[in-house]
């Protein structure tokens, strides 16, 4: 997800001229900076709604559909902080974060949760490394793409959160293809015979791959 670091100038430009567009009069630096932390503040605290949120949820929806479900989350909060410029709503951008900081919660939990449960055990462990690897290539591409010769500019930053949107929709696409876990779909739906499918599908592909 790309940070607001690179371009907290120009953020606190917009809410600035937010303000004054609504209230007739420019915000208070004091103001401005209690804005401006919990702009950057909220996304912590809707990470750790989102922690909370996982245990219901992958109960109720399954590893799979709970990974499915919070697509959603990240598109509209890329819808939101993308157009809160648009809008003249710095509010918009505020509840993004929070939306996207949920989002990522839950991600963080669900999908490690998910990688362990369908692979195979001779390979388990690498899979284990798939969410730490790809957060810092997050992190990365987010901060080159936040270079003020890339997005990092006042006219582009906008676009730099909706971006959160892309690895999301790619999701929806692909994740629909992938098997549900046979460990939720046995011990939380006690469906049995979808439960030896899955399984006993995982265990062919790994004889066909061996062979």
């Amino acid at each position: 997800m790309p940070k607001t670091s690179t371009q907290d100038v120009y953020i606190k430009a917009f809410c600035n001229e937010s303000w004054t567009r609504r209230f007739g009069t420019a915000i208070e630096t004091k103001s401005l900076t209690l804005l401006w932390s919990i702009i950057v503040s909220i996304f912590a605290i809707g990470g750790l709604v989102g922690a909370f949120l996982v245990t219901p949820s992958v109960k109720y929806l399954g590893r799979k559909g709970t990974l499915l479900f919070n697509n959603g989350f990240a598109i509209l909060a890329a819808l939101l902080m993308s157009l809160s410029e648009t809008a003249a709503s710095f509010e918009m951008l505020i509840v993004g974060r929070f939306i996207i900081g949920v989002s990522g919660g839950i991600a963080l939990s669900a999908l490690p949760m998910y990688l362990g449960e369908i692979s195979q055990k001779h390979i388990r462990g690498s899979l284990g490394q798939v969410t730490s690897i790809f957060i810092c290539v997050g992190v990365f591409v987010g901060q080159v793409l936040g270079l003020p010769e890339i997005l990092g500019k006042e006219s582009s930053w906008p676009l730099l959160f909706g971006l959160n949107a892309v690895p999301a929709v790619m999701q929806l696409v692909v994740l629909p293809f992938l098997p549900e876990s046979p460990q939720y779909l046995l011990f939380e739906k006690n469906d049995v015979t979808r439960a030896k499918k899955e399984y006993t599908s995982r265990k062919q592909l790994v004889l066909h791959e061996e062979a």
